[in-house]
C-alpha cells in the first residue's frame, strides 16, 4: 500500500487524541487506508551551573520511551480489533516538527483537540495551531465535546460523515477546498454544503447601505455560489451539494454551520473573513469552536 493511501496520526495517550484516532480509523475502514499512529517525547532540558547560554535538552529517557510505547500498544490494539490495518512509531523530538516530516505522502495527518476551549496539550504538545501550516499534506483537527468523552464504543464508534461543510470566499485556495470536499463526499458517501459568508461588520451606518448597497452584495454572492453549484453538478453528478449565503463573520458563520456537519472544510487562506485562516486569529477560532472536524488543505 502506497503512503497516500496511509494516514498519519498523532497519539499522546489524551482523550483527545484517541477521539481523533476513532475518527481515523472510520475514515479508514470506510476508504481502505492504513493508519500510522505516531507518539513523540521531548522532556525538559536543564541549565548548566556555570557558564553555558542555553537550556540542554534530555532528548530521550527508558521511562518516558516505555511510557509512550505502552500507550501505542494500546492505541493499535484498538483500530487492529475493528480491521483496521496499523503502524506505530515512537520518536522524540518536538511534536509539530515530528507529524510535519512524516506527512508526505499522506491522505492526511490527523490530529486532536479540545472542543470547549484550549487545545490539548500533553506529550505531543500543542500542534493543532502550527501543524496546518508546515504538513505536506491535508490536516484533520477532530474536536472533542463532552458528549464525545464518555469512553465507550469502539474504535470507530464515531458518527459516520454524511454532511461536510466547506467555506468559501471566491479564492482559488476556497476552490480547492471545495474540490478537497467534494473528493472526501465521494469517499463517505455524503452531500456537500457550500456556505458563503458576507460580512457587514464595520457598515451598519454607511449611507451606501440604503441605497439597497446591502442587497447588491448578498445578490452577488447568491449568484456566485449558484454559478459553483451548477458547475459542480454537472462535473460531480454523484454528489448532491447545496448552497447557502449567510451575512456575518466567517468565523461565526462557520462555527454555526458546524453544528449540523461531519465534516468542516476551509481553506488554508482566502480573502475576507478567511483571510490567514491557518496563520491568523481566523484560524485560531475556528479550530477552537468548530463542533466537528476541521480538514485544512494542503496549502
Amino acid at each position: 500500500m502506497t503512503e497516500h493511501q496511509s494516514i498519519l496520526v498523532g497519539v499522546d495517550g489524551s482523550a483527545e487524541s484517541l477521539h481523533a484516532m476513532e475518527w481515523a480509523a472510520a475514515y479508514a475502514r470506510e476508504t481502505g487506508c492504513t493508519l500510522h499512529l505516531v507518539s513523540s517525547f521531548m522532556l525538559p532540558g536543564f541549565t548548566g551551573s556555570y557558564s553555558f547560554a542555553h537550556d540542554i535538552p534530555m532528548v530521550d529517557d527508558p521511562y518516558a520511551r516505555r511510557y509512550v510505547e505502552d500507550l501505542l500498544v494500546r492505541a493499535h490494539k484498538r483500530v487492529v480489533e475493528v480491521g483496521v490495518p496499523a503502524t506505530t512509531e515512537v520518536t522524540t523530538g518536538e511534536a509539530t516538527s515530528v507529524l510535519a516530516e512524516r506527512s508526505a505522502g499522506r491522505r492526511f495527518v490527523v490530529i486532536g483537540a479540545r472542543g470547549a476551549g484550549g487545545f490539548v496539550e500533553r506529550l505531543l504538545g500543542t500542534v493543532s495551531a502550527n501543524l496546518p501550516v508546515r504538513a505536506q499534506c491535508p490536516t484533520v483537527v477532530v474536536p472533542l465535546h463532552a458528549k464525545d468523552a464518555d469512553g465507550d464504543g469502539d474504535a470507530t464508534d464515531t458518527r459516520r460523515t454524511r454532511r461536510i461543510v466547506v467555506g468559501v470566499d471566491g479564492s482559488r485556495p476556497s476552490e480547492a477546498a471545495v474540490e478537497t470536499a467534494v473528493a472526501q463526499a465521494q469517499a463517505w458517501g455524503a452531500e456537500v454544503a457550500v456556505v458563503r459568508a458576507v460580512t457587514m461588520v464595520g457598515w451598519s451606518h454607511s449611507p451606501w447601505l440604503d441605497t439597497g448597497f446591502r442587497e447588491s452584495v448578498m445578490s452577488s454572492a447568491r449568484d456566485e455560489t449558484d454559478r459553483l453549484r451548477a458547475r459542480l453538478a454537472t462535473t460531480y453528478p454523484d454528489v448532491v451539494t447545496t448552497t447557502d449565503v449567510v451575512e456575518g463573520h466567517a468565523v461565526d458563520v462557520l462555527v454555526a454551520a458546524s453544528q449540523e456537519a461531519d465534516l468542516l472544510v476551509v481553506g488554508s487562506r482566502g480573502r475576507g473573513g478567511i483571510r490567514g485562516l491557518v496563520l491568523g486569529s481566523t484560524s485560531q477560532a475556528v479550530l477552537r469552536r468548530s463542533r466537528c472536524p476541521v480538514l485544512v488543505p494542503r496549502r
